[in-house]
């Protein structure tokens, strides 16, 4: 997880990064696919305000602001906000993997199919009666080949009940 902290006030203090640091760290214990962590610490007048941005891996963003009177006590209050914001998230995540939802679950491998090339098809153009006398010397159940009228591609197929069909390519 990355930490990037912005500090927008006068005195920026050592201890108080340290801190920020500490309290976030223990954020990835929630949900441990925080990619990154954005925490900006501001004071403007007697207000101090801390938002905390986190980035997980679904590019989900989940953010997080406490303002009080001490810059401490609003980090506290922010990394707590975040911390119930995230348990949810994860809760949410583990229900609807739980019910199956085919967005969140993981894709079966797809089987790679064993292709095998038995034969070559009629390459000279032949006439639709040519081809169901091939295919009837052939004993198999389709034959691709070129339509003579056309010059184009076709396909001959014997039907269950009987008789043959013809495809033709369109364009």
């Amino acid at each position: 997880m990355d930490l990037h902290i912005v500090e927008r006030y006068q005195v920026g203090s050592n201890s108080i990064r340290q801190y920020v640091e500490k309290k976030v760290g223990v954020l990835s214990r929630y949900f441990d696919r925080i990619t990154r962590m954005d925490v900006v610490l501001e004071t403007e007048g007697a207000v101090n305000r801390v938002q905390i941005m986190a980035r997980l891996v679904n590019k989900k963003v989940i953010k997080a602001v406490a303002e009080t009177n001490d810059m401490l006590t609003s980090l506290d209050e922010a990394v707590d906000k975040m911390q119930r914001q995230l348990v949810q998230f994860k809760e949410k995540l583990r229900v609807v993997r739980k019910a199956g939802d085919p967005e969140v679950e993981p894709r079966p491998a797809v089987k790679r199919l064993a292709v095998e090339e038995v034969e070559d098809y009629v390459r000279k153009p032949i006439s639709v009666e040519e081809a169901v006398e091939e295919l009837e010397g052939s004993g198999r159940e389709f034959l691709v080949f070129f339509d003579r009228e056309t010059e184009e591609p076709a396909v001959l197929y014997k039907k269950r009940g009987g008789g043959y069909g013809l495809i033709k390519p369109r364009r």
